[in-house]
């Protein structure tokens, strides 16, 4: 963005096109980073194309960065305290009411909503609903917000990849459907990447009481003493749980009991 108004503010002075094209061609590769800077493109290839690129719009582009830092924030405080169900519960539009009057929030970190331009018809092949005419990225958050709390649609964040998703249909989901580098989705992925770790799990517990057992029938047998055991024990436990958190591999931990 700051290499983009820098081009422009070169253009206004020299009217040399070169640098209009170099800002294009950064917003080109901005807007393929995220859906909402297709707007930004697209708004600024008509000003560039009717040749109506003004001082004024160079500022403007200057402050965007803040201002998307601002929304940002804002929209990440609304969905820990609107959305997020497992922090403030499923009642999208309860957790609105306890925060805002009308349109205003009570906290000023909170995202503020304010008039959009939208209209109403087919969305779909077989369905119908609130369409958009965004002026700006701002209206883009405003309107997929709103469209949460309107809908009554928690999110919460997936346990594998750490991301939101949208809790429609069953209220426990824990995955979302979003694909990972392999391409596989992580719904379908994680339950089996939670199920061997569960396994191994099983596998390290199995190991370490064996070897427990074995340890405290020497006691018995008069090999070692209490005072060994409880040391063995200690140092044994401290290994099972550098291998709980993959510190240690099975065959390092079962090498370890052996010896």
């Amino acid at each position: 963005m700051q290499q983009a108004s820098e081009n422009l503010d070169r253009f206004l002075a020299a009217n040399d096109l070169a640098y209009s094209d170099q800002a294009m061609q950064l917003l080109g590769e901005l807007s393929e980073k995220h859906i909402y800077f297709k707007l930004l493109y697209l708004q600024w290839f008509w000003r560039k194309a009717e040749g109506k690129v003004e001082p004024w719009m160079a500022e403007e582009m200057r402050q965007l960065p803040e201002q998307f830092a601002l929304y940002q924030k804002q929209a990440q405080t609304f969905v820990e305290n609107v959305l997020d169900i497992d922090q403030v519960g499923r009642d999208v539009q309860e957790n609105f009411q306890a925060n805002y009057v009308f349109d205003q929030p009570h906290d000023a970190e909170l995202f503020c909503f304010k008039p959009i331009p939208v209209s109403f018809g087919p969305v779909g092949e077989d369905a119908c609903g609130m369409i958009l005419y965004p002026n700006t990225i701002r209206a883009l958050i405003d309107f997929s917000l709103r469209d949460c709390v309107a809908k009554n649609i928690p999110v919460r964040r997936c346990r594998n990849c750490g991301r939101y998703f949208p809790i429609i249909g069953r209220i426990t989901a824990e995955y979302c459907s979003r694909p990972q580098p392999s391409g596989k989705l992580c719904r379908n992925i994680a339950p089996v990447q939670k199920w061997a770790k569960n396994s191994k799990k099983d596998l390290v517990f199995s190991e370490y009481r064996r070897e427990y057992k074995r340890h405290f029938a020497w006691i018995k047998a008069g090999k070692i003493s209490e005072e060994q055991f409880a040391a063995w024990a200690k140092q044994a436990k401290a290994k099972k749980h550098d291998c709980d958190a993959e510190k240690l591999s099975l065959d390092e931990f079962k090498e370890w009991l052996k010896n």
